[in-house]
């Protein structure tokens, strides 16, 4: 720990404050590269979890370890197929876009090692697989010959003033 000479004035020296800022900046740079390694091992651990609850059938297990926003694929869930598939291997773990994303590059042993992308998030404190997000990572848009934008008006429900409300209460006052 770091020990303060002080002379006859109240506050610490100005050669103690600029090695306690050099101190607080060496933490502040060894801390995060830490905190990465855990957060890459804890959403691959989710993720061979949502795994392990794919080949066992488990639906449950699954809701436990995905958002709550991907449950609506489960009633989907191709259990039969999975079941007879080889896991897809973890390859590497990157954070995205913020601290609490993680994208998973995963190996398929079943298509000959193909590699794809998953998107684990942390939500409500802990890290659970995006099967939303991850769909989204591998959706192309194309669009129809006949395909139009078209804005149509219509009236604002009681959602939108909502919305609305909740913007003008999250803008800094002038």
């Amino acid at each position: 720990m770091l020990a303060c000479q002080t002379d006859s004035s109240l506050g610490p020296r100005r050669d103690d404050l600029l090695r306690m800022r050099w101190f607080v900046a060496a933490l502040a740079m060894v801390v995060p590269g830490c905190a990465n390694d855990v957060d890459h091992d804890e959403a691959v651990a989710a993720f061979t979890r949502f795994q392990a609850a794919l080949q066992r059938h488990d639906a449950e297990g699954c809701r436990s370890v995905i958002t709550a926003e991907s449950a609506a694929a489960l009633g989907e869930m191709p259990w039969e197929r999975i079941s007879k598939r080889q896991p897809l291997e973890v390859v590497s773990a990157t954070s995205e876009h913020s601290q609490f994303d993680v994208l998973l590059q995963v190996a398929d042993p079943n298509e000959g090692g193909r590699v794809s992308e998953f998107v684990v998030v942390r939500e409500w404190g802990r890290y659970v697989v995006d099967l939303v997000a991850t769909a989204g990572l591998h959706t192309v848009v194309k669009e129809g010959a006949a395909s139009k934008e078209e804005l149509a008006p219509r009236e604002l429900t009681p959602a939108d003033f909502d919305r609305i409300h909740r913007y003008q209460l999250a803008q800094p006052r002038r």
